[in-house]
């Protein structure tokens, strides 16, 4: 039930959200990834990585986007999700995937980056404007296997936390209060292996944007809602007092690295609280919510834009975080004390 709801509270819209199949427990999502100073480099390293994805204990679903980093650097990004860990244990585990992570080079101008999170369901939860059946989706719900009822947990602020099911019994406090960057110029991540300790209860999002089959909100939508939001995006990565420890604005990519009409933003946090607190009043975000109702209003037809999200918050030892040859900046390395 929800428990933060206002008193009679019906939703404006519609909205769904996933339902794992019975006996799920936790699910793996992870980031794989290639930073270069050139687009064609970092496409050359992410090709190989996704080579191994071939074989039984390969990931159920791969997305694939790309984005420049705060350091300027390109990035081609594999967004991998696995239904089953056991699975992802034995295909990370695997001689082949070991012997081609162990191998990568640690001199030159590309570096490369995992980020892999196994997410148990309860502190996992999605939110959809649309229906698979109407408007296909990246991300998690883009199987069959996941069902995508109607939920009446969302529009009110704090719906987010109530359709997290562990937030009913608990606190989810962070492990680290604070985002505290090291200075980046002390640090010597350039030529080495680095794995980063991730405190528990930190939080990922990834929010998606879909206008591939619109016709009536197309054009307002990329005019009046996405720079707003690429604004916040920027935001979050440029400054770490708002509890931000990463942000990536990938624009989504075909297997081969097409460009899609569709984008997603991946971020993590120090804690749930610091994304609630963003979205709930920061100046930023506020301005994509209220982007976002001015073209619903004046719209004349039912929304043909999707939207989607996943957020989690991930226990202490869930997260595996491995950076080689890659700048002090990326991802959690900024958390590392390595000098």
């Amino acid at each position: 039930m929800p428990r933060t709801a206002p008193p009679g509270h019906t939703p404006r819209f519609t909205a769904y959200s996933a339902r794992f199949p019975e006996g799920t427990d936790a699910f793996v999502f992870a980031q794989y990834g290639c930073q270069a100073p050139s687009r064609e480099e970092a496409e050359r390293g992410a090709a190989c990585l996704a080579t191994l994805f071939a074989g039984p204990d390969g990931p159920d679903l791969v997305d694939r986007g790309s984005f420049y980093d705060t350091a300027g650097a390109h990035n081609v990004t594999l967004l991998a999700y696995w239904y089953d860990p056991s699975r992802h244990r034995r295909w990370r585990g695997s001689e082949a995937v070991r012997a081609a992570w162990d191998g990568l080079p640690t001199q030159g101008p590309v570096g490369h980056w995992r980020e892999e999170s196994v997410i148990p369901v309860e502190r996992n939860e999605t939110l959809h404007t649309h229906r698979r059946e109407d408007y296909a989706t990246s991300g998690l719900s883009q199987s069959g296997a996941l069902e995508l009822p109607e939920t009446q947990v969302h529009d009110y602020w704090g719906a987010a936390r109530d359709r997290i099911a562990a937030s009913a019994t608990e606190a989810l406090e962070p492990a680290m209060p604070a985002f505290e960057p090291q200075d980046p110029r002390t640090q010597g991540t350039r030529g080495r292996r680095v794995s980063v300790e991730v405190p528990g209860n930190v939080a990922l999002i990834r929010t998606a944007q879909d206008w591939s089959a619109s016709t009536l909100y197309r054009e307002t939508y990329l005019a009046d809602v996405k720079p707003v939001k690429d604004r916040g995006v920027d935001f979050l990565a440029e400054n770490a007092g708002s509890g931000c420890i990463a942000a990536r604005n990938l624009t989504e990519e075909s297997a081969d690295g097409a460009p899609l009409e569709r984008a997603c933003t991946i971020a993590w946090f120090a804690s749930f609280e610091h994304l609630m607190t963003w979205c709930r009043s920061h100046r930023t975000h506020l301005d994509i919510y209220a982007s976002f109702f001015q073209m619903v209003g004046g719209g004349e037809g039912p929304l043909d834009v999707a939207f989607w999200h996943e957020v989690s918050v991930l226990p202490s030892g869930s997260v595996t975080a491995e950076y080689v040859n890659c700048d002090p900046r990326t991802g959690f390395l900024p958390l590392s004390p390595t000098t």
